[in-house]
């Protein structure tokens, strides 16, 4: 058994394994691909984040002073730390080399001809979202049962 002994000193049995926690409030149980998108999204000393939401043309129509989005939103992006866009807006007007986190509306609905916006459905197949490289999509409103 001596050298059953030493393999374990090499193997450092003694010293526990560091478990690191995450900033973010409630998520150091996530997966690590999740933690590694909100780390790329949320400031780690302020747990905060600026997030840039453009999808409002997809649920409300058409927004006055926002038809071109090249000229008037892309400007930003520099200032803020995530982007929320449509798949359009992302296929269309986004840089592909973008470095910048992009949280990707998939649902959908005919929210403007109702009273109550979020009753939704899924509007994306899941290859459409990997496609533009969406990750974890969980969100949701208590009418949003598709998504």
């Amino acid at each position: 058994m001596p050298e059953a002994d030493k393999e374990g000193e090499r193997y450092q049995a003694g010293v526990p394994q560091a478990a690191p926690g995450f900033f973010l409030k409630g998520c150091h149980q996530l997966d690590w691909g999740m933690k590694n998108r909100l780390a790329r999204t949320f400031n780690p000393q302020s747990g905060r984040t600026v997030m840039l939401a453009i999808d409002h043309g997809y649920f409300q129509g058409p927004t006055s002073g926002l038809e071109r989005i090249d000229l008037s939103i892309l400007p930003l992006l520099p200032s803020c730390d995530a982007l929320f866009c449509t798949r359009g807006i992302l296929r269309s007007i986004v840089p592909a080399d973008s470095q910048k986190p992009m949280v990707l509306r998939a649902s959908g609905g005919p929210s403007i001809l109702r009273d109550e916006l979020s009753d939704e459905q899924i509007a994306m197949d899941m290859e459409d979202a990997v496609r533009g490289h969406a990750g974890d999509g969980r969100h949701g409103g208590r009418q949003e049962h598709g998504t």
